[in-house]
């Protein structure tokens, strides 16, 4: 049996580090005002969605994000998991992004990995397990005969932002609706590979700004085991609910550091200098 869930994921709001150009890492650093006053917008923008489980990185500036999306929304299941966090940069963390930068001269960026710190494919490895463990969830929750959440009320993400491509099933057949805030590292790592394993078309690369908003529709299967089977784009990176006075700090995507050259529009001295 398939069946088909809209999956949305955001990154966490602005924090002071991310404004001074500054590696977090796995750093718990929290929210800055403007961060804060983002991710109130955030919350206003996905109040209406029917989410059935929410998803958060453990580290504070996710969690206050969060919290914020759970707040608008009556007995929403949230549950904090570590996989999502962003990648650990060791002894570099706290250090300019020109000092992080320069650090990773030494190796190839796949190799790459800073004292104390993971290497990329450490990264990517804990986040798809994360999303095959959620895959795992959504199944236990909707295989059996729950009644269909009318998809009309359940996406307003795909109502309000102009698709990347027609869906590919009947609204009548989408069933639930998950959302996890995470970083910009991992949230690349997923999209990535939703691109590459999936054939996802992405309207801008996988790099989101802070409280950009991704939403996908993702068919999964339960037998033999539950197995993702494919990802369609609704929408990448939106940040359409930022208002002009809170935007400035979401166009910057600092705290991702790991790209690979290799992937095309993805150059680690590009993004570096953002």
């Amino acid at each position: 049996m398939e069946r088909v869930f809209q999956f949305t994921i955001v990154r966490h709001g602005e924090t002071e580090a991310n404004k001074m150009n500054i590696c977090q890492g796995q750093m718990d650093v929290p929210l800055s005002e403007h961060g804060r006053k983002q991710a109130i917008l955030l919350a206003e923008t996905l109040a209406t969605e029917k989410f059935c489980s929410l998803y958060t990185s453990d580290l504070s500036r996710c969690t206050e994000t969060a919290s914020l999306i759970a707040s608008r929304h009556e007995n929403l299941n949230v549950v904090a998991d570590p996989r999502l966090r962003e990648r650990s940069h060791g002894s570099l963390e706290g250090q300019p992004f020109s000092v992080v930068r320069e650090a990773m001269r030494c190796a190839p960026p796949k190799s790459f990995a800073a004292p104390g710190g993971e290497k990329l494919d450490q990264l990517r490895r804990r986040v798809l397990d994360f999303f095959d463990a959620m895959c795992r969830d959504y199944c236990k929750m909707f295989m059996d005969n729950q009644p269909t959440i009318p998809f009309e009320r359940d996406a307003t993400i795909l109502l309000r932002f102009q698709k990347v491509q027609p869906l590919s099933w009947d609204p009548e057949e989408i069933r639930g609706h998950m959302i996890v805030v995470s970083h910009g590292g991992p949230i690349d790592c997923l999209l990535q590979h939703f691109r590459d394993r999936y054939g996802c078309q992405l309207s801008a690369g996988t790099l989101t700004p802070n409280t950009g908003i991704s939403s996908f529709l993702v068919c999964v299967k339960s037998r033999p085991r539950p197995t993702c089977v494919s990802v369609n784009a609704l929408v990448t990176h939106d940040v359409s609910h930022l208002t002009p006075e809170v935007s400035g700090g979401a166009l910057l995507v600092h705290d991702v550091i790991h790209l690979t050259p290799e992937v095309p529009g993805n150059d680690t001295n590009d993004y570096l200098s953002s």
